[in-house]
């Protein structure tokens, strides 16, 4: 098998999902499809300009937009319901009647998919990988650069302790993550980082984004009276900062710190 091998069947596998309707498990495979191709166009960025691949990887970005639904709204959903175990109990009632709101909405959002559209783009990235093959060598390189940013936005988070570089960081050790995946796949090489150790990495900066835009939306969305939300505020920043040190301590045991 060689790396365009693995990546014709990812986008194989994608279309024959797409020839029946969509539950919410084929949804989650496809998007997790096109974030494994976006991370592997960004192994491209070794011997071409930063604009080409940006350009490439646009129909995966597209395509896992298209499939989003009600995504966001899920996301606050089951954030709410993880917070509401770890702040204080005078908080919880109201925390409970948002989630029962938001409950009956996403029932009311099924998501509607072209699935014909969808199987065209698809289609298309397929042809976009024809035309530039991603060799061994681009591989070994690019994960080298990969390895490299990824180190240096761990760094940077920890200095700055900006949540928009944080999630930053964690987009790159996600591209990290599918990059080792498809060279172990093809090439039977382990990646350097452990997968375990990028998998709870990944998860403490989603968690500490997720805590920080659900902080964010319930600032702005006027939910609750000002008493509650300043306290719950506060809790919010205190759970983010707790996942961010989290983060950080995984980042130290990676070497990267």
């Amino acid at each position: 098998m060689t790396h365009q091998d693995y990546l014709h069947d990812l986008i194989a596998q994608a279309g024959e999902r797409l020839t029946t309707p969509l539950d919410d498990k084929d949804v989650h495979e496809l998007r997790l499809t096109c974030k494994r191709l976006r991370a592997a166009w960004q192994l491209q960025r070794v011997d071409l300009p930063r604009q080409v691949v940006k350009t490439r990887e646009e129909t995966p970005k597209t395509i896992a937009k298209s499939l989003e639904g009600s995504r966001e709204m899920a996301v606050r959903h089951a954030m709410l319901g993880w917070v509401m175990l770890r702040v204080p109990s005078g908080l919880r009632p109201s925390l409970a009647r948002l989630r029962a709101t938001m409950a009956a909405q996403l029932d009311k959002q099924p998501l509607e998919a072209d699935r014909q559209a969808l199987l065209e783009a698809f289609q298309g990235e397929s042809r976009q990988w024809d035309d530039e093959p991603l060799t061994r060598k681009r591989v070994r390189k690019g994960l080298k650069q990969t390895r490299s940013k990824v180190q240096r936005l761990a760094r940077r988070s920890e200095k700055k302790r900006d949540p928009t570089l944080c999630h930053r960081w964690r987009k790159w050790v996600k591209y990290l993550t599918y990059q080792q995946d498809m060279r172990y796949t093809v090439e039977g090489k382990p990646g350097k980082a452990p997968r375990d150790r990028l998998k709870t990495l990944a998860k403490r900066l989603g968690r500490q984004h997720d805590l920080v835009n659900l902080n964010a939306w319930l600032k702005e969305a006027g939910k609750l009276d000002d008493a509650t939300r300043l306290a719950l505020g506060a809790e919010l920043d205190r759970l983010a900062g707790e996942q961010l040190a989290k983060a950080l301590r995984q980042g130290k045991k990676l070497g990267w710190l």
